[in-house]
C-alpha cells in the first residue's frame, strides 16, 4: 500500500520528510466533496448556505477531537496497567509523555496523526454542530437532513484513505477469494495474510448510502429529520455488521479471545491472526447499537415514514 506520496526532491533540500500522507489526502478529499455538496443541499431545502462553512468546520473539528478520545477510550486497558497505589496507575501515564515503558501512552497516542475511532468523530461532530445551530437558533432537523448526504459521501471517501494508506483496519484472515473485499496485504502489513479489507467494504456501502439518500431520498418529502433518523439505522446497522468481520477488542467478552501466552509479537502474527475470531461486542458495536436505537425511536416517535406534502 503507499501510506505516503514521495517527493523525490526534498532530499536535495535537505527535508527529512516521508511526503502527503494518503489517509489525510483522501481525508481531505471527502471533506471537500461534503463542502460541495452541503451548500446546494441547504439552498435546496430553502435554508441559509452561509452556514455551510461553519458546519463543516466544526464537522472537523469534532471528527478530529472526538475521533482521538474514543481512540484513547479504546486502548485504556493499554494505557492505565495494573500497578500498586493510584500514582502508580493513573498518574505516572499523565506525567510521561511515552507513558509505561512497552505499554501504549496516552499522549503521544492522544497528539498523534494516527488512531481515529470514527464513531467519537461522528459523535462529536454532531455534537459541535448542534450547539452551534442551538446558538443561531437554527432549524437542527431540517440542517441536519440536509447534512446526511455529504456525511455519507465524505465518509465513503475518507475510508477509502483507510485501504489506500493499509493503516490497519483490516478484518479477520479468511481462505475465500472475492476480488476487492478480501485483501492481501502483499507484505506491506505485518499479518501478511488475505485478510477481509473492511474498509472498501464500508466505502461501497457509504457510496450506495451517499446515492440513496442524494437521488432519491431527499425528493420524497419525509417528515423533518427522517432522513437524519434513516442515516442512524443504516449506517448503524452497516457499521454493526461490518465489525464481525474486524479485528477489534470486545468490551465485554462473551468467549474468551485467544490467547497470547507464548505468541511472539501477537498481534502481528500471521498464526495468531488466522485463528482471530469474533469473541464478544466491540466498542464501535455498542455504539452501533446505541445509533441504530436512537434512530429508530425518532422513526417511530414522531412517524418519520411518512411524508409531507409537496406544498409543505
Amino acid at each position: 500500500m503507499i501510506d505516503r506520496i514521495p517527493l523525490p526532491f526534498l532530499k536535495y533540500l535537505n527535508i527529512d520528510w516521508g511526503g502527503p500522507s494518503t489517509f489525510s489526502i483522501l481525508m481531505m478529499l471527502g471533506f471537500l466533496a461534503a463542502s460541495y455538496v452541503l451548500p446546494k443541499e441547504l439552498e435546496r431545502r430553502g435554508l441559509k448556505p452561509d452556514h455551510s462553512d461553519w458546519i463543516l468546520l466544526l464537522g472537523i473539528l469534532g471528527t478530529l477531537v472526538g475521533s482521538k478520545i474514543f481512540f484513547i477510550f479504546e486502548i485504556w486497558d493499554q494505557i492505565f496497567v495494573e500497578t500498586p497505589g493510584f500514582d502508580g496507575k493513573y498518574l505516572y501515564p499523565l506525567t510521561h509523555w511515552h507513558g509505561f515503558p512497552g505499554r501504549m501512552a496516552l499522549w503521544n497516542n492522544l497528539f498523534s496523526g494516527s488512531g481515529l475511532v470514527f464513531y467519537g468523530g461522528f459523535l462529536f461532530g454532531i455534537l459541535f454542530i448542534t450547539l452551534y445551530m442551538k446558538y443561531f437558533e437554527l432549524d437542527i432537523p431540517s440542517y441536519l437532513d440536509a447534512a446526511v448526504p455529504s456525511m455519507a459521501i465524505g465518509y465513503a471517501i475518507g475510508r477509502l484513505g483507510c485501504w489506500v494508506s493499509g493503516d490497519g483496519c483490516y478484518g479477520f484472515a479468511t481462505d475465500l477469494n472475492i476480488p476487492l473485499l478480501v485483501f492481501d496485504y502483499h507484505g506491506a502489513h505485518p499479518s501478511g495474510v488475505p485478510v477481509w479489507n473492511t474498509p472498501l467494504i464500508e466505502s461501497i456501502v457509504s457510496f450506495a448510502f451517499f446515492a440513496y439518500f442524494q437521488f432519491w431520498a431527499r425528493n420524497q418529502h419525509f417528515k423533518k429529520f427522517s432522513l437524519g433518523a434513516q442515516y442512524l439505522i443504516l449506517h448503524g446497522f452497516a457499521r454493526l455488521m461490518v465489525e464481525f468481520l474486524r479485528i477489534n477488542k470486545a468490551v465485554f467478552p462473551f468467549f474468551d479471545p485467544p490467547s497470547l501466552v507464548n505468541i511472539p509479537n501477537a498481534e502481528q502474527n500471521p498464526d495468531f491472526l488466522s485463528q482471530y475470531y469474533w469473541h464478544g461486542f466491540s466498542q464501535s458495536q455498542w455504539v452501533s447499537i446505541a445509533i441504530i436505537l436512537a434512530g429508530a425511536y425518532f422513526l417511530v416517535k414522531w412517524k418519520l415514514w411518512e411524508k409531507e406534502s409537496a406544498a409543505a
